[in-house]
């Protein structure tokens, strides 16, 4: 599978968020309260359903089992996900899985997803690379903090292995291609970017899926206050029994 790093930008404030006068710095996410894995942990066999139908139900239920045995090689309960899970969007699955691991780490959870960054990310899914919302970005005002990081990943059967890959199989040895050596920066980049933020005020997620072309992006925006409208939120997501 293969998975360029992820990226991390965080923005000027103030005037200079306008035009040309923009400042990125471009810099590692803190993730204090959330380490690393000691190693990779292997994502395994999958069921042959997942060649001929990979976002079934058979495929699906396979792929969060795998997810809750990454989540015990941590010392963390498993996921508490909604009943329907499975039939939800990709991008949904995406919030809900993101929110519980950062809820584990007493991060900030991801207010909801937004119809304006899922567009930057199906861009990024269309292009097979990390989503790039600075254009967009660059044009808002009126916010005192803005920074995003975004993940790009190929080759997965359906969203719940690509999230496994970013959170569970990304250091050294694994397709991470920004981790070329065990110290490299770029390992663990794209768990960083699901756990990053530990500060944020809002944080707002796009993500898109290009399913014949197994491609799978993802963004995570934080800013002062919430710019756009949620097309779903985490709050909907608890009505809905996640994290029960």
């Amino acid at each position: 599978m293969r998975r360029p790093g992820a990226r991390a930008c965080r923005l000027a404030p103030g005037a200079a968020l306008l035009g040309a006068l923009l400042a990125v710095v471009l810099a590692p996410l803190s993730i204090a309260a959330a380490p690393d894995p000691t190693a990779n942990l292997p994502l395994g066999p999958l069921p042959a359903a997942c060649a001929g139908a990979p976002t079934g139900s058979v495929c699906e239920g396979a792929s969060i089992a795998r997810l809750d045995a990454g989540r015990a090689e941590l010392g963390l309960t498993p996921y508490r996900l909604p009943a329907d899970f499975v039939r939800l969007l990709p991008e949904r699955h995406w919030l809900i899985l993101a929110n519980l691991d950062r809820i584990a780490y007493s991060l900030p959870p991801i207010r909801g997803l937004s119809l304006t960054l899922d567009a930057v990310a199906e861009r990024g899914a269309q292009k097979r690379e990390d989503p790039d919302p600075l254009p967009l970005l660059q044009r808002l005002q009126g916010q005192g903090h803005i920074a995003f990081a975004s993940n790009w990943a190929g080759g997965a059967p359906n969203a719940p292995v690509a999230y496994f890959t970013w959170m569970y199989d990304d250091g050294y040895g694994s397709g991470n291609l920004d981790c070329t050596s065990p110290s490299a920066p770029g390992c663990w980049g794209h768990r960083h970017t699901i756990l990053g933020f530990p500060a944020a005020r809002t944080l707002t997620m796009g993500g898109a899926v290009v399913p014949g072309e197994h491609s799978f992006a993802l963004t995570i925006v934080e800013t002062t206050t919430a710019v756009w409208r949620f097309s779903y939120t985490w709050a909907a997501a608890k009505a809905d029994g996640a994290g029960r």
